[in-house]
């Protein structure tokens, strides 16, 4: 069974997923700076460095407030054309720019999640930064039904 997803990725789920990837971000900024905070404490305890550590804690919870707040772009000017090809046990995925085209094959035992949403689905590897963007209305072959299969236990369905 082959699912192929081919076109131009809308402006619409390029803005999401980019909020999608600095909300993932700021999630790591919060866990710095509350660890960063319980180790000012600590260190205030026992009559140690109590002010820096806690002005960095503090720089690292607002920069985590900045990615959650930050304001969506307006609009993209880099047009993505790309084609996620799903064969078998591996994705391939290609991405078509003016002058060369660049292709990248991965393995589906090594997604970690795949994050559902009203456009798109997201095919989480490693991180929500290279995750695969597969917007719906660019299935070409396959069925949502089949593309979902592949992925059980891994599916995470979110509003955006």
């Amino acid at each position: 069974m082959v699912i192929e997803f081919y076109g131009e990725i809308s402006d619409y789920t390029l803005r999401r997923a980019d909020k999608l990837k600095k909300r993932h971000y700021s999630a790591y900024f919060f866990a710095l700076g509350g660890l960063l905070g319980a180790l000012a404490a600590i260190s205030g305890a026992f009559g140690g460095e109590f002010i820096t550590l806690t002005v960095f804690a503090a720089l690292l919870c607002g920069a985590g407030f900045f990615f959650v707040f930050a304001p969506m772009k307006k609009n993209i000017k880099v047009k993505v054309r790309c084609r996620v090809r799903i064969e078998g046990n591996t994705l391939t995925w290609e991405q078509f720019l003016p002058d060369k085209t660049i292709a990248k094959t991965k393995k589906l035992d090594r997604v970690k999640r795949v994050v559902k949403t009203d456009f798109c689905y997201f095919v989480v590897f490693n991180d929500i930064g290279n995750a695969v963007i597969c917007e719906r209305c660019l299935l070409k072959k396959g069925t949502f039904a089949a593309f979902e299969a592949l992925f059980p236990g891994k599916m995470r369905e979110r509003e955006m």
